[in-house]
């Protein structure tokens, strides 16, 4: 949720990406009315340091890490409680303390939400399952380059990885009348 993806005025800048702020903001709430923990991730390569695959992909066009473009978008700033993780990959565990958090929390299950679907998303989501981890993803809080990359990436992930759904489903199930309800 960088500014690198969701700024009209950044290098990476994606259509889709400004309308799923209001999901993953109900998202934020939910979770921090129940106390369940939040974990920011945000992508970012100090400059001097090798860029390795991702540099080569993507000819170094990346988010760097004292860029304004890899800030996190102001509405959706984590509280002081909440970690933020700095990656260099699409996933965030790799490389990263993400796990560690985890579990220390005895989570189990993540829920996963942000941008782009078919790559940051996607690849933490398989990372996850490879890690043990039962990985949500809501789709209405996600987004990528395109409705097909979003697409696809769902249909792949929902085939051997991931449970897909809806905010409203995991939001209601945070509510009062939600929980214990199956």
């Amino acid at each position: 949720m960088q500014r690198y993806f969701f700024d009209p005025e950044a290098d990476a800048f994606l259509k889709d990406a400004p309308p799923i702020i209001p999901n993953v903001s109900r998202l934020i709430e939910g979770f921090r009315s129940m106390k369940f923990p939040i974990i920011y991730t945000r992508h970012a390569h100090r400059k001097g340091d090798p860029t390795g695959q991702m540099g080569r992909w993507w000819n170094d066009e990346l988010p760097w890490e004292k860029d304004w473009q890899s800030d996190l978008i102001a509405v959706l700033k984590p509280d002081h409680e909440e970690p933020i993780i700095v990656k260099s990959h699409y996933s965030a565990f790799m490389n990263t303390d993400l796990e560690t958090h985890l579990k220390k929390k005895d989570v189990r299950g993540i829920v996963l939400c942000g941008v782009m679907t078919h790559l940051c998303v996607e690849t933490t989501a398989r990372h996850a399952f490879m890690l043990d981890f039962q990985p949500i993803i809501v789709s209405d809080a996600c987004a990528s380059a395109s409705k097909a990359h979003h697409d696809a990436a769902l249909l792949n992930l929902a085939h051997g990885f991931a449970h897909i759904c809806e905010t409203k489903t995991i939001t209601h199930a945070l509510s009062p009348c939600g929980r214990g309800s199956g």
